[in-house]
């Protein structure tokens, strides 16, 4: 086999073993969550915490009947979603 082959061939070998052990360190990931959805009809505000205990808030986002958004703070993965239905247009 010609040295330049047997060095592509050893350098692809080291970088997938290197890949294969940063993969066994760190673990699988965990299955995204998806971010509730706020349904046509509806206010919705978005409140975030700062840990799983959801003790202390961090942040909110409210989508308005009327389509405007207001927010506050900064967005983390534990979040609750509450909703109201908006009231029929006169």
């Amino acid at each position: 086999m010609p040295r330049r082959k047997l060095m592509l061939r050893r350098t692809f070998a080291m970088v997938a073993a290197a890949a294969g052990v940063a993969t066994a360190l760190v673990g699988p990931a965990s299955p995204a969550q998806a971010i509730p959805v706020c349904k046509a009809g509806y206010q919705c505000t978005y409140i975030y915490y700062s840990s799983a205990t959801f003790e202390t808030v961090v942040g909110g986002r409210t989508r308005f009947c009327d389509g405007t958004t207001d927010s506050f703070g900064i967005t983390t993965r534990w979040l609750e979603l509450a909703s109201a239905q908006c009231p029929e247009p006169l």
